[in-house]
């Protein structure tokens, strides 16, 4: 389960990579920027939920401009490598503590989380490539087999 989890994260942090450079270029609509600032400080977030801060109350929102997403992007790769390289695959199956955004508290598996986390950034990446498309600007290609082919050859 490390490895397959392992694998995901590396592919996300591809991806944001991919997504950042292309925000970089030209003039972003400031939709874009907003989405992609949610994704990373969710990531942010969640690695707080994960390592048993219970970071509370959470902006999952927050108005960052480009050059903090650009800082976001290694240091959540790195956070998240780190994470994994100190747990087991039994440590992904425990329940984690966490409040969510209301302050409502749940005990849910620390698998599940990772998993809900790569899916939450994969969305609205694919809404970053659409508000890009639509100002004229250029997608990144972040697709999980796109990756894939990169990588494995």
């Amino acid at each position: 389960m490390k490895v397959s989890f392992a694998r995901l994260l590396d592919h996300a942090h591809w991806a944001n990579a991919r997504t950042l450079a292309s925000l970089q270029t030209g003039d972003p609509p400031a939709h874009a920027v907003r989405l992609f600032a949610h994704v990373l400080t969710t990531e942010e977030i969640y690695h707080g939920r994960i390592s048993g801060l219970d970071p509370w109350p959470q902006d999952f929102w927050p108005d960052l401009a480009l050059a903090a997403c650009a800082s976001l992007v290694p240091a959540n790769r790195d956070r998240y490598r780190r994470f994994l390289d100190d747990h087991t695959d039994e440590d992904l199956r425990r329940r984690v503590r966490y409040r969510n955004s209301r302050g409502i508290v749940y005990h849910t598996p620390l698998a599940d989380l990772l998993t809900h986390l790569m899916l939450h950034g994969e969305h609205h990446r694919g809404q970053i490539a659409q508000a890009l498309r639509q100002s004229g600007g250029q997608p990144p290609v972040t697709d999980f087999i796109a990756f894939v082919r990169e990588r494995d050859g």
